[in-house]
């Protein structure tokens, strides 16, 4: 009997590690390391007029009316390319705006900050986006949308935001070699 409660024994040290692993993975309680702060996108979007510039972009589609959140998405927008410091020609911050002239409104918020006319098109495929026209986007030198950033509302927030932004574009730009 004694032989076999060493077997038994043995065989549990070896395989209840196994089984705990299993339950812990079937039952979804590992949440495996993530390194991003911000979303990335199930479909990325690819998108040739965005890969002209040959640089990372911080791409936000402005809309009509500047809320709170889109105050603060633009504060991110003229903070993040001076504050990543050696890399700072690798990146580009891109307003977009309907080909339509902007509001006296947002010109008041885009002061810094060079908004591009794009047509309806390309507004509309922006749209199609999980987040559509509520994030700070992240666009590789290739023109792939990968990354976004749902706007926040707040001091606190934006600047937390605007510090996982910077973080993650930090990481991007030493990791890669293209742009």
């Amino acid at each position: 009997m004694k032989k076999h409660g060493t077997l038994l024994l043995l065989l549990a040290v070896f395989l209840l590690p196994l089984g705990l692993a299993k339950l812990v993975l079937d039952l979804n309680w590992y949440q495996g390391g993530v390194t991003n702060r911000g979303q990335l996108l199930a479909s990325p979007l690819a998108s040739e007029w965005l890969g002209l510039s040959g640089k990372w972009q911080l791409v936000y589609l402005m809309p009509d009316e500047c809320d709170e959140g889109c105050a603060g998405a633009l504060f991110n927008l003229r903070q993040i390319p001076q504050a990543v410091g050696a890399g700072q020609e690798r990146v580009d911050a891109l307003v977009l705006v309907a080909e339509t002239k902007p509001s006296e409104l947002q010109a008041e918020f885009l002061q810094g900050l060079e908004p591009k006319r794009v047509p309806e098109h390309v507004i509309t495929q922006l749209h199609t986006l999980e987040y559509g026209a509520h994030a700070i986007y992240i666009a590789d030198p290739l023109g792939n949308v990968m990354m976004a950033y749902p706007l926040v509302k707040g001091k606190d927030a934006v600047l937390a935001q605007g510090k996982d932004l910077l973080r993650d574009l930090r990481r991007l730009l030493k990791v890669s070699k293209i742009g």
